[in-house]
Parts: structure tokens; sequence; C-alpha cells
């Protein structure tokens, strides 16, 4: 109810009430006669009626008032109840968040790769932007400590480290003339499972407070060379294992693949083998395959020649970006390989990225600890990553053994 509907019901009341007396004053004591008894009791029932309206209304505008004073209040509070605008916080680099962990203000972070719009090439490309991230770092260092992702494995990247299983091909389906009416016969592919779990790979680089303390200090940059160092030590353990690793209480190397070819000698390749090695491997597996070898047996190669026209089966990359070749597909050297000895595993040929997964569960963890060196001032980094591989297609890749 508003004032005016108020005023109105007061003003009924007062006309009732005036009315109610008239009536009391005209029977002077006397007994109410049916109608005036009637009179009586309708006036009655409408001042209660009127007196709950009133009661209402007031009750009404009592609260709108209390509502009212409420707001003010709440308005005299502006200040303390405006939202606080938050600080825009920078988000750390990993190159911050190592820093933060040498001086002691955090004492573990997990670094997890990115993917940019920048190319590596050169500093105002992206390369100064793209460093910054310790993972990839250390992927740089799987590519220049070994070849499995030169040479074009397929690298998973994973968050959890449970086991995966990959399906594999082990045989294609074939098919065959058939004659008007003869039947066809049915031919399967043949499939299997290929497990890739994952083990841990560690190194630790032991730090001088010094050197952290005067880091800044000339153009030697502390934080970038502790990075490279213990990612180098986790990247060269890991790019072993996707090369040689025998598969028990460790990854599965490229190099447990079928063997292609013996050799005859036990110190040294012809170029008919890696003619024979070639093809070793099918056609199809034959697009986008390369060579891996190690750099003793690489420059034994490099001397062999076509015994026909007396051309070499090397030839060398016409452009940067572009590696060597032999007999048309690139070659990558891997300092994990054996060199041409009785018995061992000397040359990789097939499709990597059909043939071969590496793994790498997670980010690069890295820790830090004063106390193992306490006495010596010195801080203990810690780097950690999780990675496997296997072999997936059985086709894919060949290998030569020496005799």
């Amino acid at each position: 109810m508003n004032p005016q509907d108020i005023t109105r019901a007061f003003e009924e009341r007062n006309s009732a009430v005036g009315e109610l007396r008239r009536l009391v004053d005209e029977t002077e004591g006397a007994e109410f006669t049916g109608e005036q008894e009637e009179t009586y009791t309708r006036l009655n029932t409408a001042i209660d009626t009127l007196d709950a309206r009133i009661k209402t209304g007031l009750d009404h505008l009592d609260r709108e008032a209390k509502a009212t004073q409420a707001l003010e209040e709440f308005r005299n509070y502006n200040d303390l109840t405006a939202p606080v605008e938050q600080a825009q916080v920078e988000p750390q680099g990993d190159m911050d968040k190592f820093r933060s962990l040498l001086n002691g203000e955090i004492r573990s972070f997990e670094s997890h790769g990115e993917y940019r719009d920048l190319v590596k090439s050169g500093a105002t490309t992206g390369g100064n932007i793209v460093t910054d991230i310790l993972y990839d770092r250390v992927v740089e260092k799987f590519t220049e400590e070994g070849v499995a992702l030169r040479a074009g494995a397929t690298l998973l990247q994973t968050e959890s480290g449970a086991d995966m299983l990959v399906p594999t091909v082990t045989s294609y389906s074939t098919g065959a003339l058939v004659a008007e009416a003869g039947t066809i016969g049915e031919s399967d592919p043949a499939f299997g499972q290929a497990s890739i779990p994952v083990y841990k790979f560690a190194a630790i680089v032991d730090v001088s407070s010094e050197l952290i303390e005067d880091q800044g200090v000339g153009n030697f940059n502390v934080l970038q060379f502790v990075g490279d160092q213990g990612g180098a030590a986790v990247g060269r353990a890991l790019s072993a294992e996707w090369t040689s690793g025998s598969g028990s209480s460790r990854p599965f190397g490229f190099d447990t693949c079928t063997t292609g070819v013996t050799a005859a000698s036990a110190t040294a390749v012809t170029a008919n083998e890696l003619i024979d090695l070639q093809h070793s491997v099918t056609a199809p597996y034959r697009q986008g395959a390369a060579w891996v070898m190690g750099d003793a047996t690489l420059k034994a190669v490099r001397k062999l020649t076509d015994s026909g026209t007396g051309a070499y089966v090397w030839q060398p990359g016409l452009r940067a970006s572009h590696p060597d070749e032999i007999l048309g597909n690139p070659v990558y050297t891997d300092v994990n390989m054996s060199a041409m000895t009785t018995g061992l595993t000397t040359v990789i040929y097939g499709n990597f990225t059909r043939g071969y997964f590496a793994r790498i569960a997670g980010g690069v963890r890295v820790e830090s600890t004063n106390a193992a060196q306490w006495s010596a001032d010195m801080i203990s980094v810690r780097f950690i990553v999780r990675g496997g591989g296997n072999l997936v297609d059985l086709n894919a890749l060949r290998k030569l053994v020496m005799a």
C-alpha cells in the first residue's frame, strides 16, 4: 500500500466510527432492533477490516524506510565493499622459475613443451623466445645427442606415465587374380600390440653459490649453462635408449628391428650390401626412409663407389637444411650406434616415422637442494625426465649386422 491508500483507509475508518457513535447515541441504552444490530455488526466489521489494512500499510512503509536506511549505510561503506583490482601478474617463464629455484625461493618446478607460431632458426624469428622453455631445450638435446627424432621417429607426448598400448600390423592382406566365377580367397591382416612403458632418466648438476650470485656479470649466462648441462645429461641418457635399448627394464631401441643383411666382413661394408639392405625394406616404406649409422661407419661408406659407374653411393646435401644422402635417402649419424665390429649392428635403414614411436611422459622436473653439498656451499640441481620407446611396425625398419 502507498501512503494515499493508508490515508483513505483512515478516512473510511473515521467515517465508520462516527456512524457507529451516532447509532449508539440514537438508542440511548435501549436494546437494538434487528436492523440496528445488523448495522452495528457491519460497522464493527468494517472498522476491524480497515484497522488491518492500515496496520499492513504502516508495516509496509516501515519496511521500506528500514530498507532505504540500510541501503544508505551500505553506500557509506562503498570503499570497503568495492572489489579490489587484482594486480596483473605476468606468467613466469622457465628461466624465471629456474632463477627462483637456484635462489632458494622454490624447491621444484616442471617444464612442459609449448607450441608457438615461431621458428628457431634465428634470434629475431623466435630463437630468443623459444629457448626459454626448458622442456624444448631437452628435446633439442635429444636431437643433438641421438638421431631417432631427426630421422623421423614419431614423438608421443603424454601427461601421465601409464603404459601405452599401440596397435601394430605384422602382415597385410593380399589380393590375387581370380577367374570368372572363381572363389575369392580370404586374406586378413594380422595385428599385434606394442607396449610403450616409460622409465625415469635423471641427472644432478652441482652449482656453487658464488656462480649463482654472480649471475648477470659479463656475458656468461649461468641459468642457460646449468639448464643445458642438465638437459643434455638426461637427453643423452634417453636418446641412447631410443637407439640401442634392449627392452629389458628399459625402452626398446630402434636397432632391435629385424636383420635385413649380414655383412660378409666383420670390419667393412660394401656398396652392394647397402643396396641389399635398402631393398630388404618393401617399396612403400622406402618413401620417406632414412639411414642411420655411426660416424666411423659413415666415413667408410663415403668411400664406397658403384662398381659399374664409379660414382660414390654417398652424395652431399646441396642445401644446409637438407642432409647428406646415400642411394637417394638422407643419412644421419648417431653417436650411440656401434662401430664396425663382429656381430654388432652398424647400419639401420627404413621409415622411422612409421616404424618407431618415442615417448615422453609429463614434463622435465627440476628440483634443487643445498643439503647434499652444504659443507661445500654448493646447490645440487636435479633434472628428471620420463620416457620410453618401441618398434610399432616391424616391416618399416631393417638393420645390417657385421659378420
